[in-house]
C-alpha cells in the first residue's frame, strides 16, 4: 500500500520529480448504479404488481446484494483517500461520523414505526402492519430497547442495522489489512460465511446473549449478518485496492482507468449469468424446486449459487457499465445514489404507507391505488435526492457531493 505521507518534490530543473498521481473524484457510474439499486429495491418492496417484474429480475440476485457490496466498495475508496491525505486516525473519525449518521436515520425510522405506524395498524386493523411489528405489539418496551440496540429488526427495517454493523467492523478490517494485507480479512470472512451456511446464526442466537434481552430469532431480521458480511468485506477490499491502483498508476492526462477483465473470464461470466437467468424463469417446480435447492439459492443466508450469480453479473456490469451509464435517460439515477441513505429511508416510509392502504395481510392493492402509489413513491425518492443536494450545497458550498 502506498505511503500515507506525500513524497518530497524535487526542485532541480535538471532532475524533475515524477508527476503526482492523478486523483479521481467521485465515480458517477457508481452513483447511477446505486440509484438503480435503490429504485429496484423500492419496486420490489412496494405492495404492487411491479414486484412481479422487479423481484430477482436478473437471476437469483436482488437489489440488496448490490446495495451492500457497492456501499462497501465506495467506503473502501473514500477511506483510502482520506487515509492518504490525513492518516489512519482520520478514517476512524470519518467512519464513526458516518456510522452515527446512519444510526440516527435508523432510530428515526424506528420511532416512526413504533408510534404512528403501530397506532395506525391497531386502530384501523391493518394486518400487514401488525404482522410487521408483531413482536413490538406483544412487548413494546422490551422490543423498543432491543431495536435501538440493533437486536430486534422488523421487516423493511433490517437492512440499515446490518449496514451499521458492517460500518462498525470496517476500522478493524482496514487495520488488519494495513498490517497483513487483505488476505486474512477475506479468508476469515469466507470462513464465517461458510459457517453461516450450516447454522452459525441460530447457534449464536441460542447460546449468546450480550445484553440479556431475549428476542425471537424470527424477529432478528431476515438477513443473516454472518453470511452477508462476506459481500461487505470483499467490496471493502476491492474498493480500497481500486483506489490504491489509481493513486499509484494513473497520471495526469490519462483517461479514466478501466478495469481489465480477461476474455475467458468475461465469456464465463456471460455464460453463468445466462444460465441463472434461464433457471430463474424456468418452471421452478421442475428445474429449481425450492424444497430441494433452497440451500443453493436462499437469499437470506446468501447461499453459494447467489454469490456465483452476483459475481458473474458484477463482471458483466464492469465491462458494460460505462456504456450503460452514458445513456441520457440513465443519468438522473445518479441523484438517488448520491443521497442513498436519505432515499433509502424515504423508500421505507413509502412502503409502510403502501402496506397501510389495505386491511388484509397479503392482498394486492386495487389497480387505482397501485397507479397512484408507484408514481408518488418514485417522485418522493427524486424529491428527497433533490432536497438533500440543495441542503448539502447550502451547508458546504465548496464541497463535492457527499458520499452516503
Amino acid at each position: 500500500m502506498a505511503s500515507a505521507h506525500p513524497a518530497i518534490r524535487s526542485t532541480d530543473p535538471a532532475n524533475p520529480a515524477p508527476p503526482e498521481p492523478k486523483r479521481r473524484g467521485r465515480l458517477i457510474e457508481l452513483d447511477i448504479l446505486r440509484g438503480f439499486l435503490l429504485l429496484w429495491m423500492t419496486l420490489t418492496h412496494l405492495p404492487t404488481k411491479a414486484n412481479l417484474i422487479s423481484n430477482q429480475t436478473f437471476g437469483f440476485v436482488s437489489g440488496a446484494e448490490g446495495f451492500i457490496f457497492l456501499a462497501a466498495f465506495m467506503v473502501g475508496q473514500l477511506e483510502y483517500r482520506i487515509e492518504q491525505k490525513s492518516g489512519p486516525g482520520a478514517t476512524v473519525r470519518d467512519l464513526s461520523r458516518r456510522t452515527l449518521r446512519i444510526y440516527i436515520y435508523h432510530c428515526a425510522l424506528l420511532v416512526f414505526a413504533f408510534t404512528l405506524v403501530a397506532e395506525f395498524g391497531i386502530s384501523f386493523h391493518r394486518l400487514a402492519l401488525q404482522n410487521l411489528l408483531s413482536f413490538y405489539l406483544q412487548q413494546p418496551q422490551h422490543a423498543a430497547i432491543s431495536a435501538f440496540l440493533l437486536l430486534y429488526r422488523p421487516s423493511l427495517l433490517d437492512i440499515l442495522p446490518m449496514y451499521i454493523v458492517f460500518m462498525g467492523l470496517t476500522p478493524l478490517a482496514r487495520r488488519i489489512a494495513r498490517r497483513w494485507t487483505w488476505d486474512p480479512v477475506i479468508y476469515t470472512s469466507f470462513a464465517v460465511w461458510a459457517a453461516a451456511q450450516f447454522g452459525l446464526r441460530a447457534w449464536i442466537h441460542r447460546h449468546v446473549n450480550l445484553f440479556g434481552l431475549s428476542v425471537p430469532e424470527a424477529s432478528t431480521g431476515a438477513f443473516d449478518v454472518y453470511a452477508w458480511q462476506l459481500l461487505w468485506m470483499v467490496g471493502l477490499a476491492l474498493g480500497t485496492i481500486y483506489a490504491e491502483s489509481l493513486s499509484e498508476t494513473a497520471l495526469p492526462g490519462d483517461g479514466d482507468s478501466e478495469v481489465g477483465i480477461p476474455g475467458w473470464l468475461f465469456k464465463l461470466s456471460i455464460t453463468v449469468a445466462a444460465v441463472f437467468l434461464m433457471l430463474r424463469y424456468s418452471p421452478i417446480e421442475h428445474w429449481m424446486n425450492p424444497d430441494k435447492f433452497n440451500w443453493l439459492i436462499d437469499k437470506w443466508h446468501l447461499s453459494a449459487a447467489r454469490l456465483i450469480n452476483f459475481a458473474a453479473l458484477s463482471i458483466v456490469l464492469v465491462r458494460f457499465g460505462g456504456r450503460i451509464a452514458a445513456l441520457p435517460f440513465i443519468k438522473p439515477l445518479a441523484s438517488l445514489g448520491q443521497a442513498s441513505i436519505e432515499v433509502f429511508s424515504v423508500h421505507v416510509l413509502c412502503c409502510l404507507a403502501g402496506h397501510a392502504l389495505n386491511p388484509d395481510a397479503d392482498a394486492a392493492l386495487p389497480w387505482w391505488q397501485q397507479a397512484i402509489l408507484l408514481p408518488v413513491t418514485i417522485a418522493a425518492l427524486f424529491l428527497t435526492a433533490y432536497l438533500q443536494r440543495k441542503w448539502t450545497a447550502k451547508k458546504h458550498p465548496a464541497a463535492a457531493v457527499p458520499a452516503s
